[in-house]
């Protein structure tokens, strides 16, 4: 690497990330090799004839391998904010942006109570808490790991989340909550994922059985006794999930309220609230 230059090691990179499957190569070269610098991608660019880092061919190497760039990287920005990633949580996706935006369109309660079930990296948890700062906002989650991401997370960027270690409500004890939001597991067993998602994101943050609906059908049935009066369920949903997660609901006392579609139009956030409130 000694004569090469920061700019030829990003043509070939590109090359070989093309190669590989990658789509986008040439900004995922750049930005491994900026990474790899101690850089932004901005400055990289200024100064190509620059040597690479040593470190950047062991970078590139874990990007062939499919390893996610976030994971990479250390890092995924989501809502303008950068949480901190690994294998133990869930990468957080752009499209799980607009139930962070649906919630804070709500009219609730000043203090309002507010859950995000299967928090993960905490991103939902603490954007909505840092953008609604009376709030009292809970992030829960089955896993120890994952709530140790959150929680650092939180910490860095200033947010004040409660975390409790629970499966669904299993340790909210008499907690009634004016929102719950979720963004859960519903891939089906069995699905095509990318070798990034299914090689290295964690199974649990993904899989919920035959038809990706095992975590709806628990949710549908627990989450009414947790919720205060004319308190709203907002939850994430896959592609071609709508007709089975409503009719989920709507057999366990709830009533679909609207359901919102993202950027590419595909519905993905469904606000329930119960039957005859």
């Amino acid at each position: 690497m000694s004569d090469e230059t920061v700019g030829e090691w990003v043509r070939e990179a590109a090359a070989r990330l093309a190669e590989a499957g990658i789509e986008s190569p040439l900004l995922e070269a750049q930005v491994i090799a900026a990474f790899a610098a101690g850089k932004n991608r901005q400055a990289l660019l200024v100064d190509l004839d620059a040597p690479p880092d040593e470190s950047a061919d062991d970078l590139l190497a874990r990007r062939l391998r499919r390893e996610p760039l976030a994971y990479i990287l250390g890092y995924r920005e989501f809502y303008g904010y950068r949480f901190r990633v690994d294998p133990r949580v869930l990468i957080p996706r752009q499209e799980t942006e607009h139930l962070v935006e649906e919630a804070l369109k709500l009219d609730l309660p000043e203090t309002a109570k507010v859950a995000d079930i299967g928090t993960g990296s905490g991103c939902i948890a603490i954007t909505l808490s840092l953008k609604r700062k009376a709030w009292r906002i809970y992030g829960l989650d089955i896993s120890a790991e994952a709530l140790e991401v959150a929680s650092r997370n939180a910490a860095r960027l200033g947010a004040a989340v409660r975390w409790i270690e629970s499966d669904l409500f299993s340790s909210t004890g008499s907690l009634k909550f004016d929102l719950l939001v979720t963004n859960p597991p519903y891939v089906e067993d069995g699905a095509l994922l990318a070798p990034e998602v299914r090689y290295h994101e964690p199974a649990r943050a993904l899989f919920a059985g035959e038809k990706g609906l095992d975590f709806y059908m628990r949710l549908a049935i627990e989450a009414g006794q947790h919720l205060a009066p004319n308190g709203i369920l907002l939850t994430e949903i896959g592609a071609g999930q709508r007709d089975d997660v409503i009719q989920l609901f709507e057999g366990a006392g709830w009533k679909m309220d609207v359901v919102i579609p993202d950027l590419a139009g595909i519905d993905r956030v469904i606000r329930f609230v119960r039957s005859g409130d």
